[in-house]
């Protein structure tokens, strides 16, 4: 299934598969999160440079927007890419520029996905939104200030490990590997005694 935009003329400004728009789209939303860090593996080891696009964060965050009773990942990437072109539009203007009108969440530097990510905690300040016809934009603005966590969550959590079962549904998914995450932060990884710890009576 394609997903095509159109400038006022009708014009095609990009065409992308659904599949394609989605992975950059939150790709680049988790890279801005939880980026490479290249100077703390010189200093700690090279587990510390990984990031975000090292752990498929972003198919993590999809899943999950995708999770809810109502699908919200595309959406929500509508969304993030609409900010990211108005976010441009304003630059180039005050640059003297003619607007490119075909620029998106992706091609901005980190930086500047977080300068637009935080345009969208303050709805009032967006021109425009794309045309929602699943979603109100009251649920997609309660969903981007979630985006984080969901962020968060992919990374520290089992979601790397599962390797090539991650896709599969949540009872067919197997822990393959232990995620460089865990080794980050010295997370030993699960243990069945933590189970009958939990469970023991301390009263």
């Amino acid at each position: 299934m394609d997903l095509i935009y159109y400038d006022s003329t009708g014009r095609v400004l990009y065409e992308k598969t659904i599949y394609e728009y989605l992975t950059n789209t939150f790709r680049a939303f988790a890279d801005a999160i939880i980026p490479r860090s290249p100077e703390l593996a010189q200093q700690y080891g090279r587990v510390q440079y990984y990031g975000a696009l090292d752990l498929y964060t972003g198919e993590f965050i999809i899943l999950s927007l995708d999770s809810l009773v109502i699908p919200l990942a595309l959406p929500v990437a509508e969304t993030l890419n609409m900010a990211a072109e108005q976010f441009l539009y304003r630059d180039e203007e005050k640059a003297g520029e003619e607007p490119s009108g075909s620029a998106a969440f992706l091609s901005l530097s980190p930086m500047e996905r977080l300068q637009v990510i935080s345009m969208l905690f303050y709805p009032e300040g967006i021109a425009y939104f794309p045309a929602l016809e699943q979603a109100s934009q009251k649920e997609i603005f309660l969903v981007i200030s979630s985006l984080t966590r969901l962020s968060m969550m992919g990374y520290y959590s089992e979601w790397a490990g599962y390797g090539s079962t991650r896709m599969n549904p949540p009872n067919q998914r197997r822990l393959e590997y232990y995620p460089e995450s865990w080794a980050q932060v010295g997370y030993p990884g699960p243990s069945a005694g933590y189970r009958l710890a939990g469970a023991y009576s301390y009263t």
